[in-house]
């Protein structure tokens, strides 16, 4: 076995041209060239942010308000929490003011993200990006959007669950016509099997969250440690958020492209944090130095759409340009250190 190591890092030494794995920018600029070649593709994206702004706005403002006055404070919490909760309180009533609960159709917002962990977690995951999913405007260039108020709570939440599946499913078709962009050659499975297996992907995704969140609010008021859950959800976010491709690109199982996402990132830490870091800041400086720049009650709006449209439909497609050619480097990697090892143990057995 010495010998073989031994042989192996000579090799390896002798070989100094390698193939290099495809870097950040590389990727980029090949999901600019894929998208301008098909500039069709911003449709879904566009057509979308028209919808939920020209379009009727379902509001739940008063239950939301209802809410924020359910959060009563105990006289004797301490000072800091009281302001907390105050503070959340006005929140929760400007939210309500705005929210529309159509923008549950676009599991991917690219308007003011909510926070840094959240937009850099979904700079690239499965769904029609969405500017108006974020900034939820009130006014349009021909006045004030209509507004229908749903006051049952139950109702709500069906309503809700009926058009996050109608997101995922419009998000399935999107990122597909996107990675058939990229490759044309590649061979991609049934629409409804893709369908099914993010809905699935998503609701353990919430679920773990949740769990994740809940775990670390424990651990934060038992030892005072605040925001271990953030760290632990960056990591496992980044490892996990190529699994889309590997489901809607390669055609695998849920676990199966949950295990090729963490493989691939695993030997590209660096790089893929790097690509997410990188999409996140191209989406949160365009959209909050450039795009916020427009009035909504006024038509230069519409060309922020469709910049926004562009680069989000961009970065997706760089996506999966960097994805694959990681995965593909690392693959000839392996294959390679297995074929020099297969050579030096004939060249054993034969002495």
């Amino acid at each position: 076995m010495p010998a073989v190591v031994e042989s192996y890092f000579v090799n390896i030494s002798d070989n100094q041209v390698e193939s290099k794995p495809i870097s950040i920018l590389s990727a980029l600029v090949t999901g600019f060239d894929r998208i301008a070649a098909k500039p069709l593709l911003i449709l879904p994206s566009l057509l979308l942010d028209l919808f939920l702004w020209f379009g009727p706005h379902l509001t739940v403002q008063s239950l939301l308000h209802a809410a924020a006055a359910g959060l009563s404070i105990p006289v004797s919490a301490d000072p800091g929490m009281m302001e907390q909760l105050a503070l959340f309180q006005e929140s929760l009533d400007l939210f309500s003011e705005r929210y529309n609960l159509l923008t549950a159709i676009s599991t991917l917002p690219g308007g003011m993200p909510f926070n840094f962990l959240f937009a850099l977690l979904t700079s690239v995951s499965v769904g029609i990006p969405s500017l108006m999913a974020g900034r939820m405007p009130l006014l349009t260039p021909v006045g004030q959007a209509f507004q229908l108020e749903i006051l049952d709570p139950m109702f709500v939440v069906f309503l809700w669950f009926v058009l996050a599946l109608v997101g995922i499913g419009g998000g399935v078709i999107f990122h597909r016509m996107v990675a058939k962009q990229v490759n044309p050659e590649a061979e991609l499975g049934q629409f409804w099997r893709d369908w099914m297996k993010l809905v699935i992907l998503a609701v353990g995704g919430y679920l773990l969250t949740v769990v994740v969140l809940t775990i670390g609010m424990l651990i934060a008021a038992l030892n005072g440690l605040a925001y271990i859950a953030l760290p632990v959800l960056f990591v496992a976010g980044v490892y996990v958020a190529f699994t889309p491709h590997g489901i809607i690109r390669y055609r695998l199982g849920i676990w199966n492209a949950v295990k090729q996402s963490i493989r691939v990132v695993r030997f590209n830490f660096f790089g893929s944090s790097g690509y997410l870091l990188t999409a996140f800041l191209i989406m949160w400086v365009s959209t909050s130095n450039v795009w916020s720049l427009a009035q909504e009650d006024s038509w230069i709006f519409a060309l922020a759409i469709i910049g926004h449209a562009f680069i989000a439909t961009m970065l997706i497609a760089g996506s999966y340009v960097f994805f694959q050619g990681r995965k593909d480097w690392l693959e000839w990697q392996l294959a390679r250190i297995m074929n020099v090892l297969n050579q030096e143990k004939s060249k054993l057995q034969d002495e």
